[in-house]
């Protein structure tokens, strides 16, 4: 089961995509029919309003076209606070190898979801890498899933035969 921490973590990641395709100037969302370049139907665009709504992330308001969802100063503020990818400047990649029992199974196909999302590329099943620096989020997902003893994490550069 996903903790509050991470649905509200991915919610917000919805909340910044759906901003992406808004009107940079005033950050509202308007009516479904008002919306372009939004890939949703009307009801599932509607749902995930609510649902910023319920969180805190927009506020309905009536204006004289009808009502508009505003951003609220809390999405805005944990949109400044986006977590950006820091290359490696050392000619070195992140290498991540687990070996996490089928008894956590949910936390493996969670943690496995993460790292691909995050810019790691899967060599085998168990196996990922990245040019990225390791994020203070994956340490954080990893002691709220309780894997330590299941991951280990290498600096690797890659030597090609001649």
């Amino acid at each position: 089961m996903m903790s509050s921490r991470r649905a509200a973590a991915r919610l917000t990641w919805e909340l910044f995509k759906m901003i992406s395709k808004v009107e940079p100037e005033g950050l509202v969302f308007k009516s479904y029919g008002q919306m372009n370049g939004i890939n949703l139907t009307r009801s599932g665009y509607l749902k995930k309003l609510k649902r910023f709504e319920k969180h805190g992330l927009v506020k309905k308001t009536k204006t004289a076209n009808g009502h508009v969802f505003v951003i609220t100063k809390k999405a805005k503020f944990l949109r400044s606070k986006a977590v950006t990818k820091k290359t490696r400047t050392d000619g070195f990649s992140t290498l991540i190898i687990f070996d996490i029992p089928e008894e956590k199974h949910n936390a493996r196909d969670m943690f496995r979801r993460f790292l691909v999302r995050n810019g790691y590329t899967q060599i085998k099943e168990s196996c990922f890498l990245s040019p990225f620096e390791i994020s203070q989020d994956i340490r954080d997902l990893i002691e709220e899933l309780k894997l330590k003893s299941d991951i280990s994490i290498f600096s690797a550069k890659m030597n090609l035969l001649e």
